[in-house]
């Protein structure tokens, strides 16, 4: 009986996951914590609700252990979050027993995750980069403010760390935070360092958010290049250090050479998007980060021919690997709730950027959540967060026409009463 495969979260990652492998008669299980999770409601996976690698590992490591038991064979298990790649990297020994882990060795881990490791690694390899500095108290800041070109971004060494209990609504829900000067730069990590003191300070490759290019593949276990392709992102928000919003299938395949060298170097094995930015005044790509798990859009993958979800499942669970018969698609993937609530954010505010947004939304697309095969994580997601949160824009907006008009009015109103009195009364 082929290895069942365990999913964890079950948002666009864990959903295209599901997708991915029970189209194809694996039998998936979706680990969630979240009882409102979209992907909850797919019918390529069974649920099973249990602890958060996040806020709960050693309850979690006890609840997959005894999953896995359970199974009675060596389940593929796949992480979707950093957390994920953490907590299954601290309990690797006792989970290995019983699951084939779908992510790289300890230290490569380490390698990819710290984006000031990911940067030295590129500097050993001959990639190109933005050049970086690190920040780890904040006596590093004035040694830094020294040699740091303007404008940079300043971002943590770890996506993870700005996103622990309160951090992510400390720095505003974002990933990282572009700097304009001297000044901004102090007064931003001030902030930071509320959160977390060790930063990364990389200077910013000036374009826009279409120079943003990806490469995904998969390395086997002895590192060699196996399969990938490549993708731009056409519109991420928040714009410049945002999440993809829309991303479309392309023909970089130049980026391939650079990406194998890196990765090779740090002996990666697995599933990697590696994401670059055209730097217009360099005339080359630069690297950005690595990203060693799967990300929201793989789907895009199996458009090109090369579904990396079902090869690295195929390694992992013993099975030959199939055939690529890998092509260039053109097909766009788009995240219907984050499209959505931003097209509305940007119609409220009479933003301009609403007619670019609109315009990319065309063409042949695959849905992060839309699927009429299997249409249920859809509907779950319209009535539990697209609803609501148009019914929320609603009411801002009432609430802003309100201000702009009735009570400066009824404001006006109450001041020509006063003085009528008052001038009543003087006489």
């Amino acid at each position: 009986m082929p290895a069942c495969a365990v999913v964890m979260n079950m948002y666009h990652t864990g959903l295209g996951i599901a997708r991915s492998l029970g189209e194809r008669g694996v039998n998936v299980i979706g680990l969630t914590s979240n009882r409102t999770a979209f992907g909850n409601f797919t019918r390529y996976a069974r649920i099973v609700h249990g602890p958060d690698s996040r806020e709960q590992p050693e309850e979690l490591r006890s609840f997959l252990l005894k999953i896995g038991q359970e199974l009675g064979n060596r389940a593929v298990l796949f992480p979707t979050r950093d957390d994920d790649l953490v907590f299954l990297d601290r309990f690797r020994n006792e989970l290995e027993a019983q699951f084939s882990l779908v992510l790289p060795e300890s230290s490569v881990l380490k390698a990819c995750l710290s984006k000031w490791d990911t940067y030295l690694w590129s500097k050993q390899a001959g990639i190109d980069a933005p050049n970086c500095w690190v920040v780890k108290h904040h006596t590093d800041l004035q040694s830094a403010l020294h040699e740091v070109t303007y404008p940079c971004v300043l971002k943590p060494i770890s996506s993870r760390y700005w996103r622990h209990g309160m951090n992510c609504k400390l720095v505003g829900g974002r990933k990282a935070i572009g700097i304009y000067s001297k000044q901004e730069l102090i007064e931003a990590y001030k902030t930071i360092a509320e959160v977390d003191e060790r930063v990364l300070i990389q200077e910013m490759v000036v374009g826009a958010d279409s120079c943003l290019m990806i490469t995904a593949c998969y390395l086997d276990r002895k590192s060699r290049w196996v399969a990938g392709f490549n993708a731009q992102k056409l519109i991420q928000f928040p714009e410049t250090v945002g999440i993809g919003c829309i991303v479309q299938a392309v023909d970089r395949s130049e980026l391939f050479e650079p990406t194998v060298r890196l990765l090779q170097a740090i002996k990666f094995t697995g599933i990697a998007e590696v994401e670059y930015k055209w730097d217009p005044q360099a005339a080359r790509y630069k690297l950005i980060e690595v990203n060693p798990r799967p990300w929201n859009q793989h789907r895009l993958g199996a458009a090109c021919g090369v579904d990396l979800i079902y090869v690295a499942y195929c390694e992992h669970a013993g099975l030959a690997i199939p055939p690529i018969r890998q092509s260039v698609s053109g097909q766009k993937w788009i995240a219907e709730d984050s499209f959505i609530s931003s097209t509305l954010h940007l119609l409220t505010h009479r933003n301009a950027r609403v007619r670019p947004l609109l315009h990319e939304a065309r063409g042949e697309l695959i849905f992060g959540i839309w699927s009429l095969a299997d249409p249920v994580p859809m509907i779950a997601c319209v009535i539990g967060q697209i609803v609501p949160g148009m019914l929320k824009s609603a009411v801002r907006v009432i609430w802003a026409a309100v201000k702009r008009t009735v009570l400066p009015a009824h404001s006006l109103r109450r001041k020509r009463r006063i003085y009528a009195r008052e001038t009543t009364a003087s006489r």
